[in-house]
């Protein structure tokens, strides 16, 4: 535990327990906010690296003709 986090406990601990309240929503809005912010951030680079490196080889396999003719892509797919 770091001083700084002790400090914030003692000064915690010397508030009313409606100071103490309020202090308990303020600290919950901010980690739900930060938590919002780091998970956005955090989906949206694996997200984006994700469909470059998909478009990247896509890419690669269209221009060194890897592909297959659209009527083979359905072929042993049964449509119930």
């Amino acid at each position: 535990m770091t001083s700084q986090l002790q400090q914030a406990i003692d000064l915690a601990q010397s508030l009313s327990l409606i100071e103490q309240i309020e202090l308990l929503k303020t600290l919950s809005g901010i980690i739900q906010r930060t938590h919002s912010l780091e998970t956005q951030a955090t989906t949206t680079e694996e997200d984006t690296d994700f469909s470059a490196v998909s478009f990247g080889q896509s890419w690669q396999q269209a221009m060194t003709g890897q592909t297959l003719p659209l009527s083979q892509l359905w072929e042993g797919i049964d449509v119930d």
